[in-house]
C-alpha cells in the first residue's frame, strides 16, 4: 500500500514502511516491489510530475528518467505477443506482452521456481534503462522491443531515445560450468550462468525444490547490487570477463582496486524466518518472533512462498497479541488475497463468526460485515 505526499511517497510493508523521496523513485530499479502494478504506475507518475518542478536539483540519470516521460507516449502501443524458448537441459516456453500498460513475461511452462504460467510485469522506464526483467535471449527480439517503445516517442531525437541499455550477443559458455555455492546442508547458495541469463538461488534442508530467481544479463550489468546480494565481487568480476562488459554500477571512479571491501551481508529472508521459527517455537508469544515473522511478507512479490509461510505459521500463534493485531489488520485491509488468508487463520483457531466474513460485504462495506468483524475482533482480542 502506497501513501502519495508532495515530496514523498511511503510504502507501508506490514509494521514497517520505506519512505521513497521523488528522485529515489525515478532513479531505483522496480520501485515499489511488491504493490499492485496500477499503483506503482500511478505513483511513479506523481513522482514524474513532482520532479518536472525540481529540475535544478536532478542528477542527469534522473533527467532523463524525466526526458522519457515526458517524451514517451505508451497509448501509442498497440499490443504485441510474443513466443520465445529459454534453455537448460530441458527447454522452457515464454510468452512476452508489450502494450500501453507495460511489459509482462508470461512463465509459461515454470522457469522460474516451477511456477506454471506466473507473469512478472515491468514498467518501461525499468525496461528502457536496466533491461529485461526476465531473459530474453534472442537479440533481434530485445532490439524489437526496443524499437516498438522508441517509435512511441514524440521526440525521436531527445537525450532519453538512445539512453536504452546496450545491445549485445550473448557469448556460448565455456567448457567449465560457471556456477558458484555457498553453505552446508542446512542451507546452501548457488549462482549459475546461462547462455541466456543468470540464475540466483538457494536450498535448505526443509525445501524440496530449490529457489530460484531469472535475472537477464542485462539487468546484471544496469541495476546497482545490493549489499547482500549472493553475486559476491569476485563472481561479478568473473560474470563481467564471459561477457565481455562491466557493469555500470559496481567500479568506483577514484581508481580504487577492485574487489572492494564488502560490509556484513544483512540477513537473507531464509535467515529471517529461521530466526522467527527459532523465537516462536521456542517462546510462541514472542513479540520479536511475530515481527520478523510478518515482515517477510515484502518478499511475497517473489513468489507466494513467503506469504503462505507467515500466515501458515500464523495457525499455531493463536496467543500471539502481535499476531492477533496483524490478522485483524489484514481483516480491515485492501487486499483480497491477505484477507482471505485471515479468515482461514480464524477457522483453525476456531472462532465463532469466521464464516460471516468475506470478501464481497468487506468491499462494499456491508453493514452486517461491520457488525460480524466487530464481534470477530472482539473474540479474537478477548483471549
Amino acid at each position: 500500500m502506497l501513501e502519495i505526499s508532495t515530496d514523498k511517497i511511503i510504502q507501508n510493508k506490514g509494521r514497517f514502511e520505506q519512505i521513497w523521496t521523488i528522485p529515489e523513485v525515478l532513479e531505483a530499479h522496480d520501485p515499489f516491489s511488491g504493490v499492485p502494478f496500477a499503483e506503482r504506475k500511478a505513483a511513479l507518475k506523481h513522482a514524474v510530475e513532482m520532479a518536472t518542478q525540481m529540475q535544478d536539483e536532478l542528477s542527469e540519470s534522473i533527467r532523463l528518467r524525466l526526458d522519457f516521460w515526458k517524451n514517451f507516449r505508451p497509448k501509442k502501443i498497440s499490443e504485441r505477443r510474443f513466443e520465445y524458448t529459454t534453455k537448460t537441459t530441458t527447454t522452457f516456453y515464454w510468452e512476452l506482452t508489450i502494450n500501453e500498460l507495460g511489459i509482462f513475461y508470461k512463465d509459461i511452462s515454470g522457469e522460474h521456481n516451477g511456477v506454471l504460467g506466473s507473469i512478472r510485469e515491468q514498467m518501461f522506464s525499468d525496461f528502457w534503462f536496466f533491461g529485461p526483467l526476465c531473459p530474453i535471449p534472442d537479440l533481434a527480439l530485445r532490439r524489437q522491443v526496443v524499437g516498438i517503445i522508441k517509435d512511441a516517442f514524440l521526440d525521436t531525437h531527445c537525450a532519453a531515445v538512445d539512453a536504452h541499455f546496450e545491445f549485445f550477443e550473448y557469448p556460448p559458455l565455456p567448457a567449465a560450468v560457471m556456477q558458484w555455492s555457498e553453505g552446508n546442508h542446512v542451507r546452501k547458495d548457488f549462482v549459475t550462468v546461462r547462455e541466456h541469463g543468470i540464475e540466483v538461488g538457494n536450498i535448505t534442508w526443509r525445501d524440496s525444490e530449490p529457489y530460484i530467481w531469472l535475472m537477464s544479463f542485462e539487468n546484471f550489468l544496469n541495476v546497482p547490487p545490493r549489499p547482500n546480494a549472493s553475486i559476491t565481487p569476485k563472481i561479478r568480476a568473473e560474470i563481467e570477463a564471459h561477457l565481455g562488459i562491466a557493469s555500470k554500477c559496481n567500479r568506483p571512479d577514484d581508481g580504487t582496486q577492485w574487489p572492494l571491501e564488502i560490509p556484513p551481508k544483512p540477513p537473507t529472508p531464509r535467515q529471517k524466518m529461521d530466526k522467527a521459527e527459532a523465537l516462536l517455537l521456542a517462546q510462541p508469544e514472542s513479540q520479536e518472533g511475530a515481527e520478523i515473522l510478518i515482515a517477510l511478507l515484502e518478499y511475497e512479490a517473489e513468489t507466494d512462498y513467503w506469504r503462505n509461510f507467515v500466515f501458515n505459521f500464523c495457525f499455531k500463534l493463536r496467543e500471539n497479541c502481535t499476531v492477533q493485531q496483524f490478522i485483524i489488520q489484514k481483516l480491515q485491509g485492501d487486499n483480497e488475497i491477505h484477507f482471505k488468508k485471515a479468515v482461514d487463520v480464524l477457522h483453525v483457531w476456531g472462532i465463532e463468526g469466521a464464516n460471516a466474513l468475506n470478501w464481497n460485504d468487506a468491499t462494499t462495506n456491508d453493514p452486517s460485515f461491520r457488525a460480524a468483524l466487530e464481534k470477530v475482533t472482539h473474540i479474537i482480542l478477548k483471549n
